[in-house]
């Protein structure tokens, strides 16, 4: 089971909080998990059972003995995690202070602060950047041997490396997306275009940068008819195209417009894996509902807490291992440059 050890006994948390704190959050509290599969015993190499929909199955009455036909594929897919630690060092005095402002911004009575209020907060601060990394790296992770990657993005197979090295080139979609009217809808188009007849008839979504969700809205509210005005007023809280939900992933946008260098550019087969030379332009994924395994030891994580009295630093230290793997080939496409 997942296990917490405070080895100083200054901060409350028991072994139970390593799960409800740190890595539940993590792992099943994130939106941009909720159409993936997540198996959270995966400790190391391990092959999945996958089996294709069969077809072609049923046929005449021969009047004879039944005859077995293999209409369904088995494969069985290899998902290798890799193993990511991190450890935060904080002054004291900094954790204190930030810790006194988010409970007196929660609204919590001063005069009744009980231990679970200071152990959430003192979490949440923690994870903030947790979160942020691996939001990062479960996209833009890329283990390609031979391309300049630094340590913050090698760390594991990511879901565009597991899309772009998985599907064939007709679902690859290789453009430099251009801010401007109906250059999201067009976007979106192709991608759905590039989209194989399975993908089409299943449950699946969207992952779009930013600005392809802004500029969506932007060709929506100007269809010049009345719910364009309601839109303008209130916003179009849940964005879809030809009913498939979208997800919007802003935090895209900052990678690709600063950290292209560590980024592998969208290619097809038979192109050569590189990284970005400049600011790439955007990102599209268009992947069936739980097509994509992300593997985890989620019970088998270690968090850790100490009091560094001779640093006067507070220390919050995290392991788990992470990896991803598509399916199924024809469950996905993509959409960049």
């Amino acid at each position: 089971m997942a296990q917490f050890t405070d080895v100083s006994g200054a901060q409350a948390f028991v072994a139970a909080d390593a799960k409800q704190y740190f890595v539940s959050p993590l792992f099943l509290g994130e939106d941009v998990l909720a159409g993936m599969d997540v198996m959270t015993g995966i400790k190391g190499n391990t092959y999945l059972d996958h089996f294709s929909a069969g077809s072609y199955l049923t046929t005449a009455d021969a009047g004879a003995s039944f005859s077995g036909d293999a209409g369904t594929v088995y494969t069985n897919p290899q998902i290798s995690p890799n193993r990511v630690e991190v450890e935060i060092a904080m002054s004291g005095n900094n954790y204190y202070n930030k810790v006194k402002g988010q409970v007196l911004r929660s609204g919590t009575n001063k005069d009744n602060v009980d231990g679970t209020v200071l152990k959430q907060i003192g979490a949440e601060i923690l994870m903030q950047g947790i979160k942020a990394d691996f939001n990062r790296q479960l996209f833009f992770g890329d283990t390609t041997a031979g391309l300049s990657i630094n340590g913050d993005f090698s760390v594991y197979k990511g879901i565009f490396e597991a899309v772009q090295h998985s599907v064939a080139d007709a679902q690859i979609t290789v453009a430099t997306y251009s801010t401007g009217a109906n250059s999201a809808i067009t976007a979106l188009a192709a991608v759905y275009a590039s989209a194989t007849a399975e993908l089409k008839e299943l449950p699946k979504r969207f992952y779009v940068s930013g600005k392809v969700a802004d500029d969506y809205v932007t060709d929506l509210t100007a269809k010049g008819v009345s719910p364009a005005y309601d839109d303008l007023q209130n916003g179009i809280p849940k964005l879809s195209y030809l009913g498939i939900p979208i997800v919007v992933r802003r935090d895209w946008d900052v990678v690709l417009a600063t950290k292209y260098a560590h980024v592998q550019e969208i290619q097809l087969a038979a192109g050569t894996d590189a990284i970005g030379s400049s600011a790439l332009g955007a990102r599209i994924l268009l992947i069936a509902d739980n097509a994509m395994v992300v593997g985890t030891d989620f019970n088998e994580a270690n968090v850790e807490s100490w009091y560094n009295q001779d640093e006067k630093e507070f220390r919050f230290r995290m392991g788990y291992t992470c990896g991803t793997v598509l399916l199924d080939a024809k469950m996905a496409c993509v959409y960049g440059n």
